[in-house]
């Protein structure tokens, strides 16, 4: 090495020669598409156990012999692999739902990709099943927040509407703390939420939602509302109080609104609830006007004063209280958004905590939410950033029982969950509730919000207020009052499956088109590609679904499809010479290929969801017995035969081919699947489906190399942008030959030989970023023929005289 040292000194110099190894390769992982109850719809969704298969993609059922695919599934991962599972789209698919301005609507959501890109922002629908079919319909969604603390029975709700306000007297009343007592005086503030028997009450019933406590002069207190505590609207006094009291200024200003303030006046002896009258100049007065705020020097009253003279100082006018009342201390009081009293109830009662009569609204159960969670409110976060009302709970309930067979059972709850777009739990836990739905929830998403009524009121003089302006769900939580809703219960309906009348028959299209996902290898690795039942109804589509997952292994070189022959060739058909020609007629058209392998069979097995016995296809179970080999072998091994050849769970076969049957079918690449006497329902051949004489024309071969040069290539990998010299060239020959010596050690090749030098990475080679790496191995062969001879001799006999002769 050059030391560019122009003095004396040590230089260091590193060479790394470990880069890259050659790592197991997994291939246990098959592939099948299917129209499955539920699921996600054109995503491979990895499966592990036939309890994952069950959650995931539901049960078996009968209608159009869906059975055939589902069991298909459960067979290969009864061997011990992993599965990715693809339902099929289909036009007729649709997801349950709860529609905005109908009952539901047209609408197919495929999984959670399909959903964050295109329905979030969903406007038609506020709650949709996970994904498409009949499987949720009738499921119900209940929501509730914190829309009310009180219901009140009043004497009339005559002009009452839902957003209008409410005030109440504190005067005289006390609030229990912690250890100490605090004499209250000002007014509770609170804006009305239901009105009648439109909201769920009784006709004369309202309810009210308590946004804040303020003083005389409209300023928020620190005394804050607590359930059940005093700050109750108590019903009225009606004791009547008159005195008259004059009042003398020398200029009045008038505030917009529905307030006016009166300013450089006495104000001794008014007390609020005062009724003022206005005489001299041009002034008048609107009826029923009462103070309703006192300052040092200035009144404010609730009804607008107009004509006010204010041509200078000293001109006089008399502002007279004719009547003084203490009713109007303890009257609840009844503001519209405008700020016009409406009316003032004379008389009611009180039932202090709504949310406490609050039920999930179930048809077959009587669930009160109080027994689901505590009351929603305003969540920590949001309270620190000046929202209130984000809190809500979401529960999703089988009412009907036609999903978990339980009527009324509550399969999922959310509690405490935010309508702030930005909504937080703890630092690191985002609870939006769309979003923590999405991803949590195994029955729904979110769709549209509802508007719900104002969760806020804005400052006003005096005691008065005006409704803050209605916030939707999914606002940013800082300074904002969210709307209300109350208790809502959504029914998803609309739900549909692969045809109107709720069949599971997808298209031969559909079908191509789902398998085609896994055209890529680099984004989803499998090993099988499984073509379960028949692609149709005819030969001819049996034939072109098993034609394209050949097509499918043979551009991505790294996995085998595993085809059965087509159903009505062999279930059900009496004459097996007729089914021998059935199954050779239809192999003998399919596509040669080593990546490929065909069988003969149909295994007769107990469908325990359904209490049946099915038929079923058995390239699950080649690919299965494939995928054994690999788990308690190697991938080499023949996955063939009576030690490792045996097909789980059946029952007998609708074709055993005698041994001449078997003469006829083995050499059209077909592997017979026999019930051997003392051995059981075995796969009884190892041949893929490779037209023409080769060492690839076996099973153990074609997996030998899929193994050692999907191995080899990840290891190749690391060689990438290294520089094509002798010690690049040599550090991968270290790393290559090792692994195939344990490969020959472990039976797969009887030998091998690793070339990487200058002979195959010539200059012209290496001048073109190239590198080159020959590896030969030999193969070891399965036995597929053995020869037995039994001689027998005289007794006088030398064994060695006739052993030559045999």
């Amino acid at each position: 090495m050059s030391l560019n040292l122009v003095s004396p000194g040590v230089k260091v110099r590193e060479v790394d020669l470990t880069i890259g190894r050659v790592d197991a390769a997994n291939d246990q992982v098959g592939a099948i598409a299917g129209p499955f109850v539920k699921g996600p719809v054109d995503v491979p969704v990895l499966i592990e156990t036939e309890q994952d298969l069950l959650a995931t993609f539901g049960k078996p059922v009968d209608t159009d012999a869906q059975y055939d695919y589902w069991m298909s599934a459960s067979s290969y991962l009864s061997y011990g692999g992993t599965l990715r599972v693809i339902r099929i789209d289909d036009d007729q698919l649709n997801n349950a739902n709860s529609g905005v301005s109908a009952d539901s609507v047209t609408l197919k959501i495929k999984g959670y990709e399909d959903y964050e890109n295109s329905y979030t922002t969903a406007t038609t629908w506020h709650y949709a099943a996970k994904n498409p079919g009949r499987w949720a319909n009738k499921l119900k969604v209940c929501t509730i927040d914190a829309f009310a603390d009180q219901v009140i029975t009043v004497s009339s709700t005559a002009g009452v509407n839902i957003g209008m306000g409410v005030t109440q007297s504190l005067e005289g009343k006390t609030a229990a703390g912690i250890g100490i007592t605090e004499a209250l005086d000002g007014f509770l503030r609170g804006i009305i939420t239901g009105v009648g028997t439109d909201s769920g009450l009784e006709s004369n019933q309202i309810s009210v939602n308590i946004t804040d406590t303020v003083n005389a002069a409209g300023v928020s207190t620190a005394v804050t509302y607590q359930q059940g505590g005093v700050f109750s609207f108590d019903a009225p006094t009606t004791t009547l109080v008159t005195s008259n009291v004059g009042v003398a200024t020398t200029a009045g200003t008038i505030d917009t609104a529905f307030d006016v303030s009166i300013s450089g006046i006495v104000t001794t002896g008014v007390a609020l609830g005062d009724v003022v009258t206005v005489t001299g100049g041009n002034s008048t007065v609107a009826a029923g006007t009462t103070v309703i705020g006192i300052g040092t020097d200035f009144i404010t009253v609730d009804r607008t004063i107009t004509g006010i003279s204010t041509a200078g100082d000293g001109s006089v006018f008399t502002f007279t209280r004719s009547s003084q009342t203490s009713e109007f201390l303890n009257t609840m009081r009844v503001v519209s958004t405008a700020g016009t009293t409406i009316t003032s109830f004379t008389g009611s009662t009180t039932v202090a905590d709504w949310y406490s009569l609050q039920t999930l609204g179930l048809d077959n159960a009587v669930v009160y939410w109080k027994n689901i969670a505590e009351k929603p409110g305003t969540s920590q976060y949001a309270s620190e950033r000046s929202a209130k009302n984000d809190e809500m709970h979401v529960v999703i309930v089988d009412d009907s029982g036609s999903v978990t067979g339980i009527a009324g059972n509550i399969v999922e709850k959310f509690t405490f969950l935010s309508k702030a777009s930005d909504g937080k739990r703890s630092p690191t836990e985002r609870v939006y509730y769309k979003s923590y739905v999405a991803t949590t929830s195994n029955y729904i998403y979110a769709g549209a919000h509802r508007t719900g009524v104002s969760g806020g009121l804005t400052q006003s003089s005096g005691v008065g207020f005006t409704t803050s302006a209605i916030a939707n769900c999914g606002s940013e939580a800082q300074g904002t009052s969210f709307s209300v809703d109350g208790k809502r219960v959504y029914n998803l309906t609309g739900g549909e499956n692969y045809s109107a009348q709720g069949g599971f028959e997808p298209t031969l299209s559909n079908v191509i088109s789902s398998y085609n996902i896994l055209k890529n290898p680099a984004e989803y690795p499998v090993n099988f590609l499984i073509n379960g039942p028949s692609g149709g109804s005819t030969i001819q589509e049996s034939q072109a679904k098993a034609n394209k997952l050949i097509e499918i292994a043979n551009l991505r070189k790294d996995c085998i499809a595993c085809i059965s022959p087509h159903r009505a060739g062999v279930v059900n058909v009496s004459d097996s010479d007729t089914q021998t020609t059935n199954v050779i007629n239809f192999f003998d058209t399919l596509t040669s290929s080593s990546y490929a392998v065909f069988d003969s069979g149909y295994k007769y097995m107990y469908d325990r969801f359904n209490n049946e016995f099915r038929y079923i296809p058995c390239n699950a179970d080649v690919a299965g017995l494939m995928c054994r080999a690999s788990i308690n072998e190697f991938s080499w091994f023949s996955p063939a035969g009576a030690s490792r050849g045996t097909i789980n769970g059946a029952v007998k076969l609708a074709y055993n081919p005698s041994q001449a049957q078997r003469d006829l079918i083995y050499p059209k690449r077909i592997n017979p699947i026999i019930a051997s006497p003392g051995a059981g329902i075995i796969l009884f051949g190892d041949k893929t489906a490779l037209s023409f004489a080769s060492a690839f024309d076996r099973i153990n071969v074609r997996r030998l190399f899929l193994t050692i040069e999907d191995s080899i290539e990840r290891a190749a990998r690391a060689q990438l942008f290294e520089f094509n010299d002798v010690i690049t060239r040599s550090n991968f020959v270290n790393i290559v030959e090792p692994f195939l010596r344990d490969v020959k050690a472990k039976r797969g090749i009887t030998d091998f030989v690793v070339i990487c030098d200058e002979t195959n990475n010539t200059p012209d080679i290496v001048d073109s970023n190239q590198f080159r790496a020959d590896i030969f191995v030999k193969p070891a062969r399965s036995i597929n023929f053995i020869g037995l001879s039994f001689v027998a001799t005289r007794t006088g006999v030398s064994f060695e005289e006739v052993v030559g002769n045999v």
